[in-house]
């Protein structure tokens, strides 16, 4: 089976780097001093030229603290994608925000003329995603907050390293919200996440919240918080991580390269917006009917996912919704990612191809 992550073989790459990690970690007398947490943090704000970095336990913790953090929260309303990873849907609705849906464009991300309607909705902030690997319309997204005095959430969990107009993804936006997880650019082993941002006065709500609202942990209780303390186990495997990284992205690359040249003009894929630097994140192809697809690739020996199957708006708990979502319905219909990973073989990448050529032609 060709997978579509195939983490497992991240492991010897790593191993050394974890392995020292864990050691110095389990052999101090202190286990509470943050030393590999520290120096992701502070990669963190050097990568993305943040001021702050502070990590939590997952991306969908990081919405949640963010939307806190700037007094959003119960009965608030935040306007979302209709299209997105349930994370993003959650991370919300977890917190008693109301979610406003906001259509997508062909690219998978929000499209700004269907936002501009949402100007009178209410709603305190944005959320913005940038699916599969590229970036959101950045621009349209500030103009319309700035506009409407809305906070703006740059939702970077699968766009984190793309560029907007030659800018690092991670620079955008009031807040970023960062996700490491095995299907993510940088691969660990279960979920961790990140806020970014330049306010001081964010980053110290920020630094309470995800402490159960303690400044620290010999420390009162300030409010009510989240269990997302920093975890030096997990911050190493993040470190670890971003040794490769490069080398990795490269891969990626290479492999969507070959993918673009043996499919021009057979197989449709996912459109790409100019003002993007694609992270070839997730390689999406538009096929008729993806469920199907999902079927035939797996039985010929390729694993692929189905990103994503859920309409928003349409969903029994969600709020009701009179408007029509019909670019997410083409997502939902016919977007299928098939594997792009950096520890693929060559073989593994031309079958991959050849396979995905054989079902659409068939």
């Amino acid at each position: 089976m060709i997978k579509e992550h195939n983490f497992v073989r991240r492991w010897p790459q790593v191993k050394e780097f974890i392995l020292d990690g864990l050691e110095k970690i389990h052999s101090s007398e202190n286990i509470f001093n943050d030393v590999f947490t520290e120096q992701l943090e502070t990669h963190l704000e050097k990568v993305s030229g943040r001021k702050y970095a502070l990590t939590c336990m997952s991306g969908s913790h990081a919405i949640s603290i963010s939307l806190l953090a700037n007094n959003i929260g119960w009965g608030n309303k935040v306007i979302i994608p209709n299209y997105s990873c349930p994370a993003t849907l959650s991370s919300v609705h977890v917190i008693g925000c109301v979610p406003v849906f906001c259509e997508v464009n062909k690219y998978g991300s929000m499209d700004i003329d269907r936002l501009k309607l949402l100007a009178d909705s209410g709603a305190k902030a944005v959320l913005a995603t940038g699916l599969y690997g590229d970036v959101h319309d950045h621009a349209g997204v500030e103009e319309f907050c700035k506009m409407n005095n809305m906070i703006y959430i740059n939702d970077a969990a699968q766009s984190q390293f793309a560029l907007y107009n030659g800018k690092n993804s991670l620079s955008l936006g009031d807040l970023v919200c960062m996700s490491f997880a095995d299907n993510k650019a940088v691969p660990i082993a279960g979920t961790y996440g990140a806020i970014l941002t330049d306010d001081k006065v964010l980053h110290d709500k920020i630094r309470i919240l995800r402490k159960n609202g303690k400044p620290s942990r010999r420390e009162q209780y300030e409010t009510a918080g989240f269990n997302s303390e920093p975890e030096e186990e997990k911050a190493v495997q993040v470190l670890a991580s971003f040794e490769h990284l490069d080398t990795w992205q490269q891969k990626k690359h290479a492999i969507a390269n070959y993918y673009d040249q043996q499919f021009k003009g057979k197989v449709p894929i996912r459109p790409r917006p100019e003002y993007s630097r694609w992270n070839a994140h997730k390689y999406a192809i538009m096929v008729p009917d993806k469920f199907q697809a999902y079927k035939d690739l797996l039985h010929h020996g390729v694993e692929t996912s189905q990103h994503y199957v859920d309409n928003f708006a349409k969903l029994p708990w969600t709020p009701d919704v009179e408007d029509n979502f019909d670019t997410t319905d083409i997502f939902i219909k016919q977007s299928l990612t098939i594997p792009n990973n950096a520890f693929m073989t060559d073989n593994e990448v031309e079958k991959v191809a050849e396979i995905v050529l054989k079902h659409y032609q068939s």
